[in-house]
């Protein structure tokens, strides 16, 4: 076999891997967007470096746009083969692929105005939104710790990769000349004491490791952030200043850890009696799906599940969820600068 890198190589993002067999079967690890890679993202991200009608079987290790992002651009562009990942990736994948087409629908219409006042010719969206929802019709589910056939002579396992909801560390076993070689993919591996998720799972021996190295020179702090850091926060911006708290949040992930403190400090007794805003579509959605995937949690949650059905909500919240309720947020007493997604705390009337 060989192994093509079109993608997250010296960069972080447009996670594109593929797996060519001698019988010229061909193996996709991940199909992702590249990002923040300046005037060079568009043109990375509108040439894969291979053509997708020769591709046989995909494998995605979990939801993340640098790692699915491309997904609807492959199917659109001729590829028939499924889509192996967990239920919880699959889910997670639809809402940010669908949101991901609409930010390039808009972004792509301020684009070809600049455009067309510089005398260019006008560039379409890489996908639209119908493509985003045909795209998922490849996708096909698979547990976790379950060995399942990928095509002839090679299959697959996931194991949790402790990063996001549904995350996977892919293992592969193909069959060449009489021999099997084992091979894992890594994902995005996250971290253990997650504030949510299960640390990351021990896997089975492999011949060659695809392994994620962003931090490969780091070492992390054991630093997250504790209900206590939250509301000293919350009392100084909303109780002691009377004014607001703007808290700039991943939709998939940070938004959840700061609803789970939150409601924490509620057990306790010790939240403030304000007003809490999610104002963020995206995050809601996010919020709901990783409510439906609780058995993914780890053991300090399944504990709070015993007394509190729901871990991530509590007294004043509230979720935004039309552009209109959006923007009244702005006729509240105090002027705020709103990053999205966020969470927003702010003094209740």
């Amino acid at each position: 076999m060989k192994i093509a890198f079109h993608g997250a190589a010296r960069c972080v993002t447009g996670s594109k891997h593929i797996i060519t067999l001698k019988n010229g079967k061909k193996l996709l690890l991940d199909c992702g967007m590249f990002q923040g890679m300046g005037k060079e993202t568009n043109a990375l991200n509108r040439y894969f470096g291979f053509d997708p009608m020769t591709v046989d079987a995909m494998l995605l290790s979990h939801a993340h746009i640098d790692h699915s992002g491309l997904i609807p651009k492959l199917t659109k562009e001729g590829y028939k083969g499924k889509i192996f990942c967990t239920p919880a990736t699959k889910e997670l994948t639809g809402i940010l692929l669908e949101d991901s087409a609409e930010i390039q629908v808009n972004d792509i219409k301020y684009e070809n105005k600049r455009r067309a006042a510089e005398g260019q010719p006008y560039l379409l969206p890489l996908y639209t939104l119908e493509d985003a929802k045909k795209a998922q019709e490849h996708f096909v589910t698979v547990e976790y710790n379950n060995w399942f056939d990928v095509m002839q002579d090679v299959q697959a396992m996931f194991t949790d990769a402790g990063h996001i909801i549904g995350s996977t560390c892919v293992h592969v076993r193909i069959k060449e000349d009489g021999q099997e070689k084992k091979l894992t993919f890594s994902g995005d591996v996250g971290r253990y004491r997650d504030i949510i998720l299960k640390s990351p799972q021990d896997f089975p021996q492999a011949d060659y490791i695809l392994l994620e190295s962003t931090y490969g020179n780091s070492l992390h702090d054991e630093h997250t952030t504790t209900p206590d850091q939250l509301l000293q926060w919350i009392e100084k911006a909303c109780l002691v200043k009377k004014g607001k708290l703007i808290m700039p949040a991943f939709s998939v992930g940070r938004t959840q850890e700061i609803l789970y403190a939150l409601n924490q400090l509620e057990i306790e007794n010790r939240l403030p009696a304000l007003d809490y805003f999610v104002d963020s579509p995206l995050s809601i959605e996010a919020t709901e799906l990783v409510k439906k995937y609780s058995a993914y949690f780890n053991k300090r949650i399944q504990h709070v599940l015993q007394t509190d059905s729901d871990p991530f909500n509590f007294k004043g919240l509230k979720y935004i969820k039309t552009v209109d309720q959006s923007k009244l947020l702005n006729f509240r007493n105090e002027p705020v600068l709103l990053f999205l997604p966020v969470v927003w705390l702010m003094p209740g009337e």
